[in-house]
């Protein structure tokens, strides 16, 4: 099964569905133009998805392993907004709709 299946709930699914909308929307803007933007872009929203407890702690339902478990990049979280951080990223980058630069350098090329 896929990672983000496994992960899924409501909250993390309206944030993928955000995520994918805003980050085209900033690749049409001009405001992404190469693999470091993008990944700059990423983890900017990362950062402004965990800020506030109460998401947090949608996000983690059925995930509760992300409180304690050693994530592969982050290590063992010490707070529910690093645990949540480590969720969303598993979620956004194993989801098979999420976008990637990959996506969005061939439209470029062929523009």
């Amino acid at each position: 099964m896929d990672l983000y299946l496994k992960l899924e709930n409501n909250e993390l699914r309206n944030l993928h569905e955000n995520f994918r909308d805003e980050i085209w929307l900033a690749f049409h803007q001009g405001e992404i133009n190469d693999q470091d933007e993008f990944y700059t872009y990423f983890h900017e929203y990362l950062d402004n998805a965990v800020i506030y407890t109460s998401q947090c702690e949608l996000m983690l339902i059925n995930n509760s392993e992300y409180h304690y478990e050693d994530h592969d990049l982050y290590g063992r979280p010490n707070n529910i907004h690093q645990a949540a951080y480590a969720c969303l990223h598993d979620y956004l980058m194993d989801h098979v709709d999420t976008p990637n630069w990959e996506q969005m350098e061939t439209e470029l090329n062929e523009a």
